[in-house]
């Protein structure tokens, strides 16, 4: 039986429904509406569709590493409470999806909803959101991702999940040489930035990453204090610049106390490691996702 436009619209209507799973229930029922219904209940796609205007604010970080640390990814999994983002099948689906981006280097969110699900390939990732959220009873989304790869650099990749999954972390460190990457000083590293990045939430690598107009308007910031402080002219200009050291100090990683010794800089961290494997040791990127900081944004 040829399914027309019309008759997709109408088994929209009566579920609330999108438009290409309608199609494909009502392909699959011969055009029979309410077996077509039925389908789409069974499937929960019906009642996950009626569930979109509910915020999905909750949820945890997906992580993945490859075995040999060279990819790695972070996922952003939002559902609508926290009792849900502590489940078995959710936190098994943000991990998974997680991989899936690693794996298949995945660069935008609808590539990655119109995927085929690994677990069962004759669904895409959507049709698996879908089919758990009318399991579970909550709208489930991802909002965002993103993956690190190394390709032909040399290096490892590290990460780390805090809170409950509530903060993820990717950081990237680069070497000479693989075995320099795959000993114990470099991986330490880069479990120990990973941490730090968690716990700390730089801004920025370092200090010339910051762009001229923001410098101006720190210092300009810091001047005005010390003016407001009744500070002598004379040693205005020395006062801003041990301030904005401490800035530095605060928003750039490597300037940043390390947290498990304060008297280490992570640059200082960087250069121990450095010195262990007797070859250059850099950090190249970091990521940071922690759950709902993008809430209202358009990402």
């Amino acid at each position: 039986m040829a399914i027309t436009a019309d008759m997709v619209k109408k088994l929209r209507e009566q579920t609330g429904a999108g438009m290409m799973d309608c199609k494909k229930a009502l392909t699959e029922t011969n055009g029979d509406f309410e077996k077509a219904i039925t389908l789409l209940r069974e499937k929960g796609i019906a009642v996950a569709a009626k569930r979109e205007s509910r915020a999905a604010s909750e949820g945890l970080i997906g992580s993945y590493i490859s075995d040999d640390a060279k990819v790695g990814a972070l996922l952003e999994f939002n559902c609508e409470t926290t009792f849900v983002a502590k489940t078995d099948e959710f936190v098994a689906l943000a991990k998974k999806l997680a991989a899936l981006v690693a794996k298949e280097r995945i660069a935008c969110l609808n590539c990655l909803l119109e995927a085929p699900y690994p677990d069962n390939p004759t669904n895409t990732v959507r049709e698996t959101i879908s089919e758990v959220m009318g399991k579970i009873g909550e709208k489930m989304a991802v909002a965002r991702f993103v993956f690190v790869a190394l390709d032909d650099a040399i290096g490892t990749i590290g990460n780390y999940v805090h809170m409950g999954d509530q903060i993820g972390v990717l950081v990237e460190i680069r070497t000479e040489t693989e075995a320099a990457a795959s000993g114990e000083a470099v991986q330490s590293l880069a479990k120990d930035i990973a941490m730090h990045v968690a716990w700390t939430n730089p801004d920025y690598m370092r200090r010339d990453d910051i762009s001229e107009e923001e410098l101006a308007k720190e210092r300009e910031i810091h001047r005005q204090w010390a003016i407001k402080e009744g500070k002598p002219e004379k040693v205005i200009d020395r006062i801003v610049d041990g301030r904005m050291n401490d800035f530095f100090s605060k928003v750039c990683l490597l300037e940043q106390a390390f947290i498990k010794d304060d008297d280490l800089k992570i640059q200082d961290l960087v250069a121990n490691a450095a010195k262990a494997v007797g070859e250059r040791v850099s950090i190249a990127k970091f990521v940071r996702y922690r759950v709902g900081e993008t809430t209202g944004d358009a990402e």
